[in-house]
């Protein structure tokens, strides 16, 4: 690593030390502010769309995932 790279670098550190505070400020902001109650209606709403839309597969597909591992493994 250059000096150049290390100066960069060094000041990369010194800004996100610097930023870190703020940002950690922020982020405790919006989760006070947050609706949780609403987030949950929300994300509520897209799951029941999803089970209604969107049935579940007839298999998780582990069983193919096995197959292939066998494949892979057979040729080692």
């Amino acid at each position: 690593m250059t000096d150049v790279e290390k100066a960069a670098l060094k000041e990369r550190v010194m800004i996100w030390q610097k930023a870190a505070p703020l940002l950690e400020a922020q982020r405790d902001a919006d989760i006070r502010a947050t609706d949780t109650a609403e987030a949950m209606r929300i994300f509520t709403g897209s799951a029941d769309w999803a089970v209604k839309y969107r049935p579940a597969l007839p298999s998780s597909g582990l069983v193919e995932q096995q197959r292939w591992f066998m494949k892979i493994f057979a040729t080692l």
